[in-house]
């Protein structure tokens, strides 16, 4: 069974991270969430470290269903930033009855990698995160907000970024948006340079019934710049399911 930080929540959620992350990712904007289920941060195979089993969104897709199962969820809102966006999406598609809710942070349809990105995690990963895909993340970072974007990366299993962003670039549901029937928030920041604002619209735009929020002075890595706005969306979220 998958690795997991747990909170108090108003009904049962997963919450997964994206490429090269951790469960640490979800840790301030658990503190956001009250009630009398449960939300579960998984650390997906291989994070922080460990071997790579998972090679493509589905296999990660598959590994997050079997936690649901495992655990006994009814129907839990699967809540994903990033590239846990694209399991969440993978997952709401292929088990639809096994999926109550959709949270998608910082998400697309579509997750093209560049080739810079891939070539660099490919020669000097460590370079690669910190001079490329770090400043690319973040519409403002200082010293501390540093230091814990650090500790939600899986920085022990360095191979498994590139693992990550292979899965990504091979990751395309485009076609398939209108097949959701999951209850649907999409949350995305105003300055998201990695997964922008119009990859949200799109999204917005073909999934039926679904609500889309935008958060001001805010990158791609939503839960670690304004935890607090994310969090409150997903109280509130998770809140409405049980109404």
């Amino acid at each position: 069974m998958l690795d997991s930080l747990t909170h108090e929540a108003p009904s049962d959620a997963v919450l997964v991270h994206g490429a090269g992350g951790n469960n640490m990712l979800w840790k301030r904007s658990l503190q956001f969430l009250s009630g009398k289920a449960t939300a579960y941060a998984v650390d997906l195979p291989g994070h922080p470290s460990g071997e790579i089993t998972c090679r493509t969104i589905a296999d990660y897709a598959e590994a997050v269903h079997g936690f649901v199962m495992e655990k006994g969820l009814s129907r839990p809102t699967v809540c994903g930033h990033s590239m846990g966006s694209a399991i969440a999406l993978t997952l709401s598609l292929d088990y639809p009855e096994d999926v109550g809710g959709l949270i998608l942070a910082g998400a697309g349809a579509k997750l093209g990698v560049l080739p810079s990105i891939v070539e660099g995690l490919r020669d000097m990963p460590l370079k690669a995160i910190e001079s490329a895909i770090t400043p690319m993340s973040f519409h403002a970072i200082d010293l501390g907000l540093g230091r814990e974007a650090r500790a939600a990366l899986s920085l022990s299993n360095l191979p498994v970024f590139l693992n990550d962003y292979l899965a990504c670039d091979g990751f395309d549901v485009r076609a398939r948006l209108p097949e959701i029937t999951a209850k649907t928030l999409i949350i995305c920041g105003d300055d998201d340079k990695m997964t922008p604002p119009k990859w949200s619209r799109f999204l917005n735009e073909r999934i039926v019934g679904s609500e889309a929020v935008y958060v001001k002075d805010c990158g791609h890595m939503l839960p670690l710049e304004k935890p607090e706005a994310l969090g409150k969306a997903v109280q509130a979220f998770l809140a409405g399911l049980i109404r």
